[in-house]
């Protein structure tokens, strides 16, 4: 936001967020909006990969959930999670979608965790 030049009240007005539910949300109280299209929004008003953004709240963006219905897919997911497997190693990226310097990063400065890999 501060990239931006944006205050809260006008990330809120372009993303359509109660700007207290959204000041919460900045300062670890909330938790961030978990319907897509709010997410989509934000991102768009924040100048964020939307997918990147969808994903660092744990959900699965609409355009990934076909790759869920495959077999194929859903059994390389059971290996990988299953006690003992191999795990590629994911190093960390650079945060992206920092929203203003919460106590918590909102985006990739962390790896996926192993639930979504």
């Amino acid at each position: 936001m501060r990239d931006k030049g944006l205050s809260l009240r006008a990330v809120c007005r372009e993303a359509r967020l109660d700007a207290s539910f959204f000041s919460k949300v900045l300062s670890g109280k909330r938790s961030p909006p978990s319907e897509e299209p709010v997410l989509r929004k934000l991102a768009a008003v924040l100048g964020f990969d939307p997918i990147e953004l969808i994903v660092s709240t744990g959900r699965i963006p609409s355009e990934w959930q076909p790759m869920f219905r495959d077999p194929a897919v859903l059994g390389t997911l059971a290996r990988l999670a299953a006690p003992g497997a191999a795990r590629p190693r994911v190093e960390p990226q650079p945060a992206r979608a920092n929203f203003a310097a919460a106590p918590r990063q909102v985006a990739a400065a962390r790896p996926f965790s192993d639930d979504l890999l």
